[in-house]
């Protein structure tokens, strides 16, 4: 297993520095670039060697970023599925360009075999993706009503079977710190099917407490404000389970309870989302739902060569199962 050591030893920094950034902690001072590497070498130390060897005359896909490159680094999510598709684009001998989607335009397009768009999308940018009539594969919903190949994890199921966890471990008080996300042009608000299932399958058992639900961007000051606020509100009343949006959701919601002397796993259970490489340096390490992002970016350069070979073949929606990775934050 890889260790924090093994991390600093490949980034070129101390163990302490690759703790501290690991934690999300910000009174450390080091520049984005070193910030960005330690998190690039914890991912990738998970994975098999990347190649990134292109053989010339390659095809070049573009990965359009529906996220920052500040998001990128403070929900590791997105950095996984690019690992996914690079490594799958370079064993097929192509090259991956990244581009924002605000960055897209005819010129920038020009030589590309196609395109992975990856993130949440609005009615307006997927048909202005489409307007360039190159082959077109999403990854993070479902996109079949605009015809178009999508990959999404199944985020339904692990919501019921975490609920059915806590409840079979004498837990009954369940709430949650769930993300929150806008589309980039038209703003609308993104429905995460984790939320609607917690709410619904908790509804279905009499569990339901909209009190108990809690939301914000993804990342871990929003983690921290939130179960701060939780504290605050609810008092004795705080549930003693959480569903968590993402790991560095985690991190921020670990925080505040330590602050106040409440103790995980005993007092309140914690099981987060994602399973990036920060879930188990953190203290206690975080029970999580392993998603398998890097599988998503490695099936859309799949379907990518296959639209690429058939363009009129019928558009296909490819669902990834998730996996409960059992650590020490939930009883």
């Amino acid at each position: 297993m890889t260790t924090i050591k093994d991390v600093a030893n490949e980034a070129g920094v101390s163990i302490s520095t690759v703790s501290r950034i690991l934690n999300f902690d910000e009174t450390l001072s080091v520049g984005e670039d070193t910030r960005r590497r330690v998190l690039e070498v914890a991912e990738k130390l998970r994975y098999k060697k990347r190649n990134r060897h292109v053989p010339k005359g390659g095809k070049k896909i573009g990965i359009i970023q529906w996220h920052s490159d500040k998001e990128e680094l403070t929900d590791l999510y997105y950095l996984q599925i690019q690992y996914g598709i690079e490594n799958k684009a370079s064993s097929l001998g192509a090259g991956v360009e990244k581009l924002t989607f605000d960055s897209v335009d005819k010129n920038r397009v020009k030589g590309l075999s196609g395109m992975i768009a990856v993130g949440k999308f609005d009615k307006t940018e997927v048909m202005s993706l489409k307007s360039y009539d190159l082959p077109l594969v999403f990854i993070g919903e479902n996109y079949l009503t605009y015809d178009c190949d999508s990959i999404r994890s199944d985020f339904e199921s692990p919501v019921r079977k975490i609920i059915d966890r806590f409840i079979d471990r004498g837990i009954q008080d369940i709430g949650m710190i769930a993300g929150k996300e806008t589309t980039v042009t038209e703003k609308q608000g993104v429905r995460d099917p984790r939320v609607s299932t917690f709410d619904s399958y908790l509804a279905e058992k009499g569990l339901f407490n909209d009190a108990f639900v809690f939301q914000g961007p993804f990342g871990p000051d929003s983690g921290f404000e939130l179960m701060n606020t939780a504290i605050k509100q609810l008092g004795d009343k705080l549930p003693h389970g959480f569903l968590i949006g993402s790991d560095s959701m985690a991190v921020g919601v670990l925080r505040a309870l330590q602050q106040q002397n409440i103790s995980v796993p005993d007092r309140v259970s914690l099981i987060s989302f994602n399973d990036v490489a920060i879930a188990k340096y953190t203290s206690p390490a975080l029970t999580t739902v392993h998603v398998h992002t890097e599988l998503m970016g490695e099936r859309a350069i799949e379907m990518l060569t296959d639209r690429i070979k058939e363009p009129k073949k019928v558009p296909e929606l490819t669902v990834i199962a998730t996996e409960l990775m059992e650590r020490e934050s939930s009883l």
